[in-house]
């Protein structure tokens, strides 16, 4: 009812603006309100799968009045239910990908943007490369985005307050708006009304590292905004926004400040990728519960939270970690990707979500291309975004990549006392019935 009630307060708005003054633009007015009023009774279905509706919904943007310019800025709503995205979580290992409803109208919505020139550069064909190595590394280049992205702000503490005067996400033009989250009902609250008004938005990725790479927004036009720095509320939307997903290659990331954010500004990261991230099979130690942490072997330290099943134990979860983190004043990169199970014993045959925490030294100041790469979630997942010449490109040995990751890993003592404390938080007390 909220767009019938929009389209109708529009309508009146004109007709009390003078409208009624010039018979010939009243019946005009009337005409185009009774034609809008049908396109919403319509209520366009364009389909539904995975427990997904997307329905096309007039835009909340600015006021439009004429018919033909109101149809072009028809906005998308992404409507779903979190109990059945978290029922059909997995993918099989074998067989190729069968989208979403989602996938395609995001990928569709993302490729017309592109075609409309609303990024800083066209993002043509990537060049991908393995390297050579027991880490499995996959490096990717993407020189246009270390030359022409927007210059990023300068961190100097991941507790930095939100600042309405330096660039934020409300700021964007309208046009980058690509789709609106709606659940059907929310974990904590299933009889109450959903957030329609929360502004739980996709947009864009103006500098794309690759395809389909969106930023999820959580309550984007908020006067008070929010640091980026995990919610709860802000949890749910990235986990909701990773199961929408039908993809194996759908990847989710958060770098928090002093780990390469780039604006101070609640935001998650998503895109697709033209091949698996070593991450994705990397091996783990089994810590306590749903906590495991990653294999010795590897060159990144992270705690790896497993699929139990549902997206709310997901994201509870993966907060007892970050929460330890923020205590701590550590800086981290949050990854989330489908893999196989942990356990061998749960969920035979199936990709499953695994989520990877990586604490990780602060990086001081604004970000700086080194001669490689940066070191945010991307690189420390075993994806190495190069910004450096082709003939760099070609060179870059697995040795090279790990001297510049090392840059990033926190001290041995450190990682000691931040394992004691986060399995703390995984241990369940000996009365307890809850898991």
């Amino acid at each position: 009812m909220r767009y019938y009630r929009a389209v109708f307060k529009r309508s009146l708005s004109f007709c009390v603006n003078g409208a009624f003054d010039r018979p010939l633009s009243f019946g005009v007015v009337i005409l185009g309100a009774l034609i809008l009023i049908g396109i919403a009774l319509a209520d366009h279905h364009i389909g539904s799968q995975h427990g997904v509706t997307t329905t096309t919904r007039l835009s909340s943007g600015g006021r439009h009045y004429s018919f033909l310019r109101s149809v072009r800025r028809l906005s998308m709503s992404v409507e779903y239910d979190r109990e059945q995205l978290s029922a059909e979580a997995g993918l099989p290992i074998d067989g190729a990908d069968e989208l979403s409803e989602f996938d395609k109208e995001l990928q569709e919505r993302w490729n017309q943007a592109m075609h409309k020139q609303y990024f800083r550069y066209k993002l043509g064909e990537l060049k991908y490369r393995k390297l050579n190595g027991s880490q499995m590394f996959v490096a990717m280049s993407n020189r246009s985005r270390g030359a022409l992205r927007r210059p990023p702000e300068p961190m100097t503490n991941i507790h930095e307050p939100f600042d309405p005067d330096k660039f934020h996400f409300g700021k964007i033009k309208a046009r980058e708006l690509l789709l609106k989250m709606y659940p059907k009902f929310r974990w904590h609250s299933k009889d109450s009304q959903p957030d329609t008004d929360a502004n739980n938005d996709i947009i864009i990725n103006d500098s794309p590292i690759d395809h389909g790479h969106v930023l999820l927004v959580p309550h984007r036009l908020a006067m008070d905004g929010s640091p980026q720095s995990i919610t709860e509320y802000g949890l749910r939307y990235a986990v909701d926004l990773f199961l929408l997903s039908r993809s194996r290659n759908w990847i989710v990331v958060f770098n928090s400040l002093c780990a390469l954010a780039s604006v101070n500004h609640l935001h998650f990261q998503a895109m697709y990728t033209k091949t698996s991230i070593p991450v994705q099979n990397w091996h783990t130690e089994h810590l306590e519960n749903s906590l495991y942490r990653l294999d010795d072997r590897y060159h990144s330290f992270g705690f790896l939270v497993s699929w139990r099943g549902n997206s709310e134990q997901l994201t509870l979860d993966v907060l007892r970690v970050v929460k330890v983190l923020n205590a701590n004043s550590i800086a981290h990169n949050v990854v989330m990707v489908r893999g196989q199970s942990v356990s061998s014993a749960l969920y035979p045959g199936l990709l499953v979500p695994r989520v990877i925490i990586f604490p990780r030294k602060h990086f001081l100041g604004a970000k700086q291309q080194s001669m490689h790469f940066n070191v945010a979630a991307l690189e420390l997942a075993g994806l190495l975004l190069h910004y450096g010449s082709d003939e760099e490109f070609e060179s870059l040995t697995e040795e090279a990549a790990l001297e510049t990751l090392r840059e990033a890993r926190l001290d041995k003592d450190v990682l000691e006392k931040l394992t004691i404390q986060v399995t703390q938080e995984f241990v369940v007390p000996t009365d307890s019935t809850d898991r």
